[in-house]
């Protein structure tokens, strides 16, 4: 059935709200499920992060060809994504984080010696074991990019056994998606079960806040890149490729997206050279909708718990979503491996009720933000051919 996994969760969302409303006490008895589906999805972080990053990365075939459209590639998806976490967050403070400005600013000499611990690693091993996501994060990067200088002969088979380790992944996360719908159902069965009334007050201004973030990165942000930088009308271009912004809305896959992706902006006159390997990366890595949204999720879930977040704190989770949200599959609902990183990384207790309140609220977003992820790809392509001679 085409839409399976869509209609499913859907049945699973309207499901747990009518059962937490109907039957809050028996929610405990299946709440056992939501943490399983949780812990596959934990399991799983570290592997997606490194290898997707890894794979966009070192796939940069040459040193020349990393000069000539590689470097400017990373520098457009780091520039646009790095906007839209900025974007997100600007609208949290005003809209979810209103009446508490002092706290937000005040700093201090302690928490920039902490900062920069956070980012960088004295032993990566370590790092791993104890889940410090950002340290990975940085160390793959930097890793991948040593990755491209080396003889082509001894990168081809490292290579083909990180696309299969990926393949493996991928397949993985399969099986884990075909438990969400039961997952789903025990989060938000046990989510509404202890929903708090103040928190519906909270979902209004959070809803409106990614709405006008949505419209201005969209609208306004893209637009003026593509038009600084690319040289180009962006209505005009928007025109010859909405049929890839058309199909990345129902799908609400940027990977499945990805061969309109291609035909529609060759036809709008990108050359194949660039649209060949700007948009496969930028389907992996590439997600401005997805930052934008996580940074105003965060922020939510930050406000929700009582956690008081100091504005070097902040500036720490633009750069992990900035770096990171390479790791969100660009799959229906790939947001939510991300999302659990997010969680773990702000140390936001009770991890299963937010997640519960993540999966409800995602059902709506996802369709809009997968769109702009596709949207940022397009005009990242007709950007970066615009200085490609």
């Amino acid at each position: 059935m085409k839409n399976k996994f869509e209609i499913l969760s859907l049945i699973a969302i309207i499901l747990g709200i009518v059962l937490g409303i109907t039957v809050p006490q028996f929610a405990g008895y299946f709440e056992f499920m939501g943490k399983i589906f949780l812990a596959l999805l934990k399991v799983l972080i570290l592997p997606v992060i490194i290898l997707s990053l890894f794979l966009a990365i070192a796939k940069i075939s040459s040193l020349s060809n990393l000069k000539e459209i590689g470097l400017k590639t990373i520098g457009y998806y780091f520039l646009t994504t790095s906007v839209a976490v900025a974007t997100g967050l600007v609208l949290a403070n005003i809209f979810i984080f209103q009446g508490t400005a002092e706290s937000i600013v005040q700093t201090d000499t302690k928490s920039g010696i902490n900062f920069v611990d956070r980012i960088f690693s004295e032993n990566i091993f370590k790092s791993m074991a104890e889940g410090e996501i950002l340290h990975i994060v940085v160390f793959t990067i930097l890793f991948s990019l040593a990755f491209i200088f080396l003889d082509e002969k001894k990168k081809a088979p490292v290579l083909d056994i990180f696309d299969t380790f990926y393949e493996v992944i991928m397949k993985l996360i399969s099986w884990v998606l075909k438990l969400a719908p039961l997952g789903i159902l025990s989060l938000v069965w046990a989510t509404i079960a202890k929903f708090d009334s103040s928190t519906f007050s909270s979902l209004k201004s959070f809803f409106m806040a990614t709405a006008i973030a949505a419209f201005v990165h969209s609208f306004i942000s893209l637009p003026l890149i593509g038009k600084l930088l690319g040289k180009f009308n962006p209505l005009d271009y928007f025109w010859k490729v909405k049929q890839a912004i058309i199909i990345s809305f129902a799908t609400a896959s940027s990977s499945a997206t990805l061969p309109v992706s291609t035909k529609v902006v060759e036809d709008a006159g990108v050359s194949k050279k660039v649209s060949r390997f700007v948009l496969p990366i930028g389907a992996t890595l590439n997600m401005d909708g997805s930052a934008l949204y996580q940074a105003l999720l965060a922020m939510l879930f930050v406000s929700l718990s009582g956690i008081d977040i100091s504005f070097s704190q902040q500036i720490l989770l633009f750069i992990f979503i900035a770096l990171s949200s390479a790791g969100t599959a660009g799959i229906p609902s790939g947001g939510i491996v991300m999302m659990t990183m997010v969680i773990n990384l702000l140390g936001i207790p009770n991890a299963e009720y937010y997640l519960g309140l993540y999966v409800m609220v995602d059902r709506f977003w996802d369709y809009p933000i997968t769109s702009i992820n596709v949207w940022s790809d397009l005009v990242g392509a007709k950007t970066v051919d615009n200085f490609i001679d």
